[in-house]
This record gives C-alpha cells, structure tokens and sequence, in this order.
C-alpha cells in the first residue's frame, strides 16, 4: 500500500516537472517564431534549410542503424514539409505562416493538457500509446477557439487567398489543417516505433527533437499548399 502511494506520488512529481520543462522550452521557439515575421524572404528560405539539415540530422543520427527506406521517406516527408512551408511564406505571408502555427501549435498542446488532465481510450495505442480520444477533442477545441479569437489578424492571409474569402470555407479548411496536424503527429510517432526510439532527438528538453516537435506544422503546411494548388 505505501509503495503504491509512493509510486502515485512520482508519478505526480514526474508529471509535474515534465509539464514546467515543456513549458520552459517551448519560450525558445518565440525567437525563431519572431524571424519568421521579420526576415526577408531569402534569409527566411535560409533559416528553413537550417531547420531541414537539423531534423535530417535527427533521422539519420547514428545511435540506431538500418531502416534506410524508412529514413528516405521521413527524409522526402521533412522536405516536402519545409517546402510546403515555404511556399506559404511566399504566397500567404508571414501571416500564413503564423495561421498555420496557430493550428498546429494548438492542436497539439491542447491534446496534451487534456489529454493528461482527463486520460480515457487511447486513440492509437499501437502507434503512441500517450495520445487519447479525450487529447484529441481538446486539440481540436483549442485550435477552433484560439483561431476564432486571433481571426481578424490570422484571416489578413486571405488576401491572398481566395478560399479564405468566406468564414464557411475558412472553417472546413481550418478542420482539414487541424486534422493534418494530428496525422503528422502519427506520422512521426509511427517513425520512432519503427526505429525504435522514444525521441530522434533531444535538443528540446521535454519535447524532443526538433522533428517531435514540428511534425504536426511539417503536414498542415503541405495540406494547405495542396489546397491551395487545387482551388486556385
């Protein structure tokens, strides 16, 4: 009975301090968030090809072997991503970028507060035994609300974007975006099982590597280009 309630209690403790190192780290990305607004376009396309090399990095790292296939597709999947997000910076602006960090941000640490503060059915055991029903109605709660209250700056993108002219079709894509950003997650998590690994990396303390932390930006990003290729 004592070790239980020991037991109970580290678990409290560790969950406690993993949620302040989170937290902690994620003030690092406000910089790298900050130049995103401010670089010129060449130097932004510069500080992407940085952020690919690092992730490429973190896949290729040599504490596991083999898995060659696996590692070109999560190479071709990153740079696909970076592209992706790229393009957005080009056509929609800094604003777009900030529209699609919005989402992806919120979806994913509204899975997380939820998700540890309520528990319930895991939704993909198999693939991240952490991730629940109950996370992912909290990521999608919080990417809809944080959106509709930051609409009228995040919305400027529609400028140039026809398909955001209207709050209807901006409401459908900003579903299609929410859902990209949990299906990256997967994605990601289904990597690591692959290979083996708890994280590809370990230069944010409580979150990973910089791929387990942008996975869910990497496919939002191309989604939205694919829909932007399709309805333009």
């Amino acid at each position: 009975m004592v070790d239980e309630v020991i037991m109970e209690s580290e678990v409290k403790i560790n969950g406690k301090t993993e949620f302040l190192t989170r937290l902690l780290s994620s003030f690092m990305f406000v910089p790298v968030i900050t130049l995103i607004f401010v670089l010129p376009y060449w130097a932004f396309c510069v500080l992407c090809m940085a952020v690919y090399l690092i992730m490429a990095h973190e896949i290729l790292f040599p504490g596991v072997k083999g898995h060659a296939l696996l590692r070109a597709c999560a190479l071709l999947f990153i740079f696909g991503g970076m592209a992706a997000f790229m393009y957005c910076r080009k056509n929609f602006g800094a604003l777009g970028c900030g529209f699609l960090i919005c989402i992806s941000s919120l979806t994913d640490t509204g899975g997380y507060l939820v998700g540890k503060a309520v528990g319930g059915a895991k939704m993909c055991p198999k693939i991240s035994p952490k991730k629940t029903w109950s996370g992912l109605i909290g990521g999608i709660i919080f990417a809809n609300t944080g959106v509709y209250f930051l609409k009228d700056i995040l919305f400027k993108v529609q400028d140039d974007g026809a398909y955001l002219a209207s709050w209807a079709g901006t409401f459908f894509i900003i579903q299609l975006l929410i859902a990209a950003s949990v299906i990256g997650d997967l994605l990601e998590s289904s990597f690591k099982r692959k290979i083996n690994v708890k994280d590809v990396g370990h230069l944010l303390p409580g979150h990973g590597g910089l791929l387990d932390r942008l996975d869910s930006l990497l496919f939002a990003s191309i989604i939205l280009v694919l829909i932007d290729m399709i309805i333009r």
